[in-house]
């Protein structure tokens, strides 16, 4: 996704005539540009432009500002100056903004954010429009990171943080396993938030590491496990599965492709909705034989 000139004015509450001066003066102009189209900026960009209208905002020097802004001055402790909450950015709430946010490393408006989004209970939605494609935004660049930066893992650090306000699932043992690796580890929590806020108790286990696909299907077959979800599915699917086979628990499948043969016949949900939708359907018939 990029933005045109008038676009990014828009959300900074600037005028375009000011971003062209920033470019011509400071540098702070679009970082890619294609012949023969209108100028655009990404991500990185729109982060430098939302330091730079933070800064100037809180009486920086334009030129001080537009150094932090660039990473030019990256020991100044100006460089730590918290984003305002009246800043005109800070009623954007779209991927753009979102990914911004990320490469500037603003936890705290990274968590603001990410809460608007989800209200009391819209985690999937917030997931799927928000934040999954800011996700993409960020992986996408082919700019290195400075130390201690991450704008992918401080986007799934922030959707953590905001899954465990919005869900208590009162502390117990989970009845309902999500196994996934790690690419879809993130997926795999937006899914038990949404199943704890329909009633169940849930637990996400851990990316499977090296040697450690025989630890999960042990888990998986713990007493009073009655379904894991194998989304994606992992790469040790085939063996949970193997393992379950002759037991009370029941695997079920969330993949949008080809499944190996051995998973081809369990129950299956092609996204994450449909997952929630059959998940607790599937939840509510075991509970009606059991009375």
């Amino acid at each position: 996704m990029r933005l045109t000139v008038a676009a990014v004015a828009g959300r900074l509450g600037v005028a375009a005539s000011t971003l062209r001066t920033w470019e011509r003066r400071y540098g702070l102009g679009p970082s890619a540009r294609t012949a023969g189209r209108h100028r655009r900026y990404d991500a990185d960009d729109v982060s430098r432009l939302e330091t730079m209208r933070r800064l100037t905002g809180e009486g920086v020097a334009p030129a001080d500002a537009a150094r932090v802004a660039l990473g030019q001055g990256a020991d100044d402790p100006l460089a730590a100056v918290p984003a305002r909450g009246d800043d005109a950015a800070e009623g954007v709430l779209d991927p753009l903004s979102l990914a911004a946010a990320a490469v500037e490393a603003d936890d705290a408006r990274l968590r603001r954010m990410i809460a608007r989004a989800v209200g009391s209970e819209a985690v999937l939605t917030a997931w799927q429009t928000l934040v999954r494609p800011a996700l993409d935004l960020v992986e996408a660049r082919d700019h290195g990171d400075r130390p201690g930066r991450d704008p992918a893992a401080a986007l799934g650090a922030a959707l953590l943080a905001v899954i465990r306000t919005v869900v208590d699932d009162g502390g117990g043992a989970g009845s309902l396993l999500i196994h996934a690796d790690g690419d879809r580890h993130l997926d795999a929590h937006v899914l038990a938030a949404e199943l704890v806020l329909r009633g169940a108790q849930v637990r996400v286990l851990r990316p499977s590491r090296r040697g450690r696909e025989l630890d999960v299907a042990a888990t998986a077959t713990h007493a009073g496990v009655q379904l894991v979800v194998l989304l994606g599915p992992p790469e040790h699917a085939v063996l949970v599965a193997e393992r379950l086979e002759g037991t009370d628990c029941v695997p079920f499948v969330v993949a949008t492709g080809e499944l190996p043969a051995e998973l081809e016949l369990l129950p299956r949900a092609r996204t994450l909705g449909g997952a929630v939708h059959e998940i607790g359907d599937l939840l509510a018939e075991r509970r009606a034989l059991r009375r």
